[in-house]
């Protein structure tokens, strides 16, 4: 059976390259692709594959049934199909052999894409494991519009018929789970077309995640589909008004019944293989070490309402995995509680005590917009305590935030972190609100001042984090800390070395004296510069004649992760504006670790320096000045105290992190450093998952443009050539002369 079934698949490949045809749906289909891929992911800066992503869909939508439509349709027109049938082969070998045939066809035009993580590592580091997942879920969803497409094909012997039949079919695959005809549905009937529409289990995948739900799906779909096409095949070899008939066509509808169970009933089922990279989506060890070792019980209760719109389906599907997940890994230490307060009075009500309300939310039906109220909130429950989270609405730090708050309460000392002000350090209360709004979720967070009646830094102090500032220390507030440092306490220093006046664009050096000691005498400094970074500059919004425009800013860039330490680890960029480049001068290495640095195309500029965004920067910056500078480090005291230095407070301050896409970076650095002095690194793993794709970042324009055009020109070139010679040979065997005893002349 394999053997007829791979025979018959062989034939059926090597038939579509030996028409002209073929090559020319592979040029456009790769053309359309390159050229729409290329344009958004250069806009965006990232190493993703997800504008070829949102594309494909809709581009195989037409390219699978153009494919597709003489594969039965043509032998039916032509008259061979009964001749093949007639041959010694079952129908469901020659079904399987044109459906792998097909497939295969398809696969290798797919694998025609794979230029473009190949031109795409030319400027980052790829998350592998999310592109093999996607390319995963691409061959899924390529294999079930195959089926549709055969089905197509088997029903009419006119190709554009069967075109238009499998972009219907197709098209209504892909409708059923949109928003826009979900919504006109009543409620339980939402919840199957959510769950039998076929782009939601597509882009599952495409995240990184081959979760068996979505894998049961696609086989249902593609087994269904097959098994109406059989049908098709073998109902004009029967005669109507024979059981064998009616068998067949029970058979067939009992197929397809099976498949609807089957993709419906999977979702119940657990079990994905998470690729993405340091397993995104899989609860992290130090959070099942968490529920593991509590000593007592910890209440999650899930307030969900069961009508909630479309578009949250897929976050509530990630809320409830994650939560189970919980539950499965803290044992008898967990009692997971999942409430519907719109069908229970009681569940609303404890809702409302604990402060969880209705959220109402935007519901666009087919004709109008409308409103509709609903519960997404978490309630977690621990010793007489009790924190929630009103209404999640993103799962990327989901996880974190439930270990944080079950580490809080069941944690009985917590760690202090002193903020130090008296030196027009950024505080609490002014420019870093939200940063020490986070610490306090994890740390006691108090203010630290000292004066003329100080002695030293309080016992209960952990970690004092310097902030900015430009009043001069006193020498003996130096002493003081360097006690603390001595004595096994930890520093958080990050200031400038420069003073930035944004009113008349200019930045001047800027001197701390008694800062600059304690560092000296560690092999440390920050130096009065301003550095910049030409690959990975920062953007800047300035008044142009027609109103405003985006313009590259050196002297904003993102500091990229330097190393492999716990601080910056899977890290993203961390956004720095006007930063200072570091001396690092430490005799044992081992005892300094970089953190954060430019790129090999940064730089430093000695001030006084206009800091105007339209100068010519060429002009001031000289290409033999150009070299990687370090933004931060992470320094080790031989007593065991630590530091880390950062050449800026920029990356937490409230006004960047309002404004700046990197914002949750600079604040996932500011707490994984804390963490890191406090001698505390349960969370820094947890915390530091990040599903954000890499920075696209080349090293030059030459190697830029030979990603994009190696791909739109090269790859399409290559199969047009491989064509062109494949045709080429054919003409050449067909015009051969035989002579009758078969010897060639």
């Amino acid at each position: 059976m394999i053997r007829s079934i791979w025979t018959i698949a062989r034939r059926e490949l090597s038939s579509y390259f030996d028409h002209a045809t073929a090559y020319i749906l592979l040029v456009v289909f790769l053309g359309i692709n390159f050229f729409f891929f290329f344009r958004d992911a250069y806009l965006l800066g990232e190493a993703s594959m997800r504008p070829m992503l949102d594309l494909l869909p809709w581009l195989v939508l037409f390219f699978v049934p153009a494919v597709c439509m003489r594969a039965l349709a043509e032998e039916r027109e032509a008259g061979t199909l009964e001749l093949v049938l007639a041959q010694p082969i079952e129908v469901v070998e020659f079904l399987l052999g044109k459906f792998l045939g097909v497939l295969l066809f398809l696969l290798i035009a797919l694998a025609g894409t794979f230029g473009v993580p190949l031109g795409l590592s030319l400027g980052a580091d790829l998350q592998m494991g999310v592109i093999v997942a996607q390319y995963v879920g691409a061959a899924f969803l390529i294999a079930a519009l195959v089926a549709v497409g055969l089905w197509a094909s088997s029903l009419t012997r006119n190709q554009v018929t069967a075109f238009i039949l499998g972009v219907t079919i197709g098209f209504a695959l892909y409708m059923i789970g949109l928003p826009a005809i979900v919504l006109g549905l009543p409620s339980f009937l939402s919840v199957i077309a959510t769950r039998l529409g076929i782009l939601g289990h597509f882009e599952n995948v495409a995240r990184g995640i081959i979760d068996l739900r979505d894998v049961l799906y696609f086989v249902a779909v593609t087994a269904a589909f097959l098994a109406l096409t059989y049908f098709s095949l073998m109902r004009e070899r029967l005669s109507r008004r024979r059981p064998a008939y009616a068998r067949l066509r029970l058979g067939a509808l009992g197929m397809v019944a099976i498949a609807i169970f089957t993709a419906l009933a999977g979702s119940q089922l657990r079990g994905r293989l998470d690729l993405t990279p340091g397993k995104l989506y899989t609860l992290s060890q130090p959070t099942k070490d968490l529920l593991a070792g509590l000593d007592d019980i910890v209440s999650i209760k899930f307030f969900r309402s069961a009508e909630l719109p479309p578009s949250l389906t897929p976050l509530r599907r990630d809320i409830d995995d994650l939560l189970r997940d919980f539950d499965t890994a803290g044992g008898a230490n967990v009692n997971l509680v999942q409430l519907a307060p719109e069908d229970d009075e009681d569940a609303a009500q404890e809702a409302q005590v604990l402060g969880i309300p209705a959220t109402r939310f935007n519901v666009i039906g087919q004709d109008e917009m409308s409103m509709r109220d609903g519960y997404l909130g978490i309630a977690i429950q621990f010793a007489g305590e009790t924190e929630i989270i009103p209404l999640v609405s993103q799962t990327n730090d989901l996880e974190y935030r439930l270990a944080s708050m079950i580490r809080g309460m069941s944690s009985e000392d917590r760690s202090v972190v002193a903020l130090l002000t008296g030196h027009g350090e950024l505080d609490s209360r002014t420019g870093l609100t939200i940063a020490s709004g986070r610490l306090r979720e994890e740390y006691t967070v108090q203010s630290l001042a000292f004066d003329s009646t100080s002695i030293g830094v309080p016992d209960s102090v952990d970690v004092v984090v310097i902030a900015g500032g430009q009043d001069v220390f006193h020498p003996a507030e130096g002493q003081m800390l360097g006690r603390f440092l001595d004595e096994g306490g930890s520093l958080f220093i990050m200031q400038s070395g420069t003073q930035i006046d944004q009113q008349s664009l200019y930045a001047g050096p800027s001197f701390h004296p008694v800062l600059d000691s304690l560092l000296q005498s560690r092999g440390l400094g920050i130096i009065p510069a301003l550095a910049y970074d030409l690959r990975a500059s920062g953007q800047v919004q300035i008044r142009s004649g027609v109103g405003f425009v985006v313009i590259p800013y050196p002297l904003w860039l993102d500091a990229q992760p330097a190393s492999e330490h716990p601080i910056v680890d899977a890290g993203n960029p961390v956004t720095f504006n006007w930063p200072s480049p570091l001396l690092v001068e430490v005799q044992d290495s081992t005892r300094v670790t970089p953190l954060l640095t430019t790129t090999d195309l940064g730089g430093r500029l000695q001030p006084p320096i206009s800091i105007d965004p339209n100068q010519d920067w060429q002009s001031v910056i000289r290409p033999e000045d150009v070299a990687t500078e370090t933004l931060a480090v992470a320094y080790t005291e031989p007593g065991g105290g630590r530091i880390v230095l950062a050449g800026s407070s920029s990356f937490i301050e409230d006004q960047t992190l309002q404004r700046s896409p990197n914002a949750l970076a600079g604040v996932v650095f500011f707490q994984n450093a804390v963490d890191w002095l406090a001698q505390d690194e349960a969370l820094i793993s947890i915390r530091s998952k990040d599903r954000s794709p890499p920075q696209l970042l080349f090293s030059n324009g030459v190697v830029r443009d030979v990603a994009k055009y190696g791909n739109l020109v090269g790859v399409p070139l290559l199969f047009v050539l491989f064509g062109i010679g494949r045709l080429a040979r054919r003409r050449r065997i067909q015009a051969r002369v035989f002579e009758a005893g078969g010897a060639l002349v």
